[in-house]
């Protein structure tokens, strides 16, 4: 790919760690599989036409997988929230002009599949931007055991017959005034390469060849955080240990991805070597002048010919006409990637059964409710870690640069809170009784049932309770379980509700 190679050219070879391999070899590997185009797909040809190439058929479980787990991860469902109730009106609306719902469920999707993807926040003509980053277009320059601070972003764009790439490192840094007195800052430097072919970076030309506004050299003062945030998948990066890159889902389990689409091929094939096959007598076989190539007699068997025959009579067993064909073997085949899918879900975390294939309808993916404690619900648990700290990450960027540009006002604290609606996965009726229980039992507080069945923060639990207990609109059993027959309203009196 040689983003590596040239990012050094563009900043002089400063702290850009070399992963060139590891971009090419795996990065670049998993996007062409989950893209549909595996290394193995390609496969030789024998019999009468030796050494030549086709195309395996493929079942792309690799795009379904990830599809899967994106779906069982997020949905349009989730709920942002911010405790200010301006910063949260200014982030839904940032949200909702950046097409956030639909572009993440798809960004997570390639997530999945190649092991990362950065969401970054930017400005733009006074407004704040997203851009949807996929993994092999960044590069890590600084982090530790929590996250990755500073980094280069690649766009690659075409204009006429050149080639750009556009390098964008992003970085932090102390910087002093002129009294002395010192200050963080964000500087983003901008270098652009321009080159006659697509896979090379080139030379580096002026930014106004293709940006006439883009400055060289960008200044955020006054802010100590990154304004972007990686994401990665929640599986441990067992190809380079000390890189802080993720890795594919399916990054260890390319040999049973392999092996479903060799079985799938030879599923397809079956219907296709599985055709009507007849054998006639030899002297049932006609030869006459090929019109297309003169001079070459071509072989058949009149079908047409339904009444009259010439045929030799001294072989009374060599007049028979027998039909050959073979049987389908449609239930093996069946089983065999059943097997096979059970064993990529054991890979990938998932229980055995969530990808299933059927006869009739393909691949399928599992839609009942899954337990608590089965394995899918646990890696969607694992994955939803990480995905909540690259949300809430978003938010306090879009909160970093509103307050840069004066929309928003200073606020030293607030919290955000991100509830994932796992209504598909878990019984919401369910979640709703075992609260109800737990309040009436006095082992759980009101204020943190509320929070867990609204998926809000602690001040909106408040507020609802307060609005529950201004409406009146409660009968004894849950004027009794909020502690309210004796005019109590107040949400952080949490104890003894059980014994009332």
């Amino acid at each position: 790919m040689g983003i590596i190679k040239g990012a050094k050219s563009a900043f002089q070879n400063r702290s850009i760690p070399d992963y060139d391999d590891f971009y090419s070899n795996s990065i670049g590997l998993w996007k062409r599989i989950w893209q549909g185009n595996p290394p193995w797909r390609t496969v030789k040809r024998t019999g009468l036409n030796p050494g030549k190439e086709r195309l395996m058929d493929s079942l792309g479980a690799a795009k379904v997988l990830c599809n899967e787990l994106a779906n069982l991860t997020f949905s349009e469902q989730v709920d942002i929230t911010v405790s200010d109730k301006d910063y949260d009106e200014y982030v839904q609306k940032v949200l909702q002009a950046n097409g956030f719902w639909k572009n993440f469920s798809d960004l997570l999707e390639l997530n999945f599949a190649i092991g990362g993807s950065v969401i970054k926040t930017y400005l733009e003509n006074g407004n704040i931007k997203l851009d949807y980053v996929d993994a092999d277009m960044f590069i890590p320059t600084r982090w530790d055991n929590r996250a990755i601070y500073d980094g280069i972003f690649i766009s690659k764009t075409t204009k006429g017959k050149k080639y750009y790439t556009l390098f964008e490192w992003q970085y932090t840094e102390i910087a002093t005034n002129e009294d002395g007195t010192q200050y963080s800052r964000i500087v983003i430097e901008n270098h652009l390469f321009e080159s006659d072919k697509k896979d090379e970076v080139g030379v580096e030309v002026a930014l106004s060849v293709l940006y006439p506004t883009l400055q060289p050299v960008i200044y955020i003062d006054n802010v100590s955080d990154s304004i972007f945030s990686y994401m990665r998948p929640s599986v441990a990066n067992n190809i380079d240990t000390n890189s802080p890159l993720g890795v594919s889902v399916f990054a260890n389990a390319l040999d049973t991805l392999k092996a479903l689409d060799v079985a799938f091929d030879s599923f397809n094939r079956e219907f296709v070597l599985g055709r009507k096959r007849i054998i006639v007598p030899v002297s049932a076989i006609r030869a006459v002048p090929d019109p297309e190539n003169p001079g070459h007699m071509v072989r058949y068997f009149d079908a047409e010919d339904e009444v009259y025959q010439a045929m030799r009579k001294d072989e009374t067993e060599e007049l028979k006409i027998a039909d050959n064909t073979m049987t389908l073997r449609v239930e093996e085949h069946v089983s065999a990637i059943n097997a096979l899918l059970n064993i990529l879900c054991f890979q990938t975390g998932l229980s055995p059964g969530t990808l299933s294939f059927d006869a009739a309808q393909g691949l399928k993916t599992a839609t009942e409710v899954i337990s608590q404690n089965s394995k899918t619900y646990r890696t969607k648990q694992s994955h939803q870690n990480l995905i909540k700290e690259t949300l809430e990450d978003t938010v306090k960027s879009i909160i970093i640069l509103g307050i840069a540009i004066g929309d928003l006002k200073s606020v030293k604290d607030y919290e955000v809170t991100i509830g994932f609606d796992d209504s598909i996965i878990i019984d919401e009726n369910a979640i709703i009784d075992n609260n109800i229980k737990l309040v009436g039992a006095g082992l759980k507080s009101k204020l943190k049932a509320i929070m867990q069945i609204q998926k809000c923060d602690e001040e909106t639990a408040k507020r609802e309770l307060e609005q529950i207990a201004k409406e009146g609109q409660v009968t004894g059993d849950e004027a009794d379980m909020f502690n309210m027959d004796n005019g109590n309203n107040n949400p952080e009196d949490d104890e003894g509700d059980g014994d009332k």
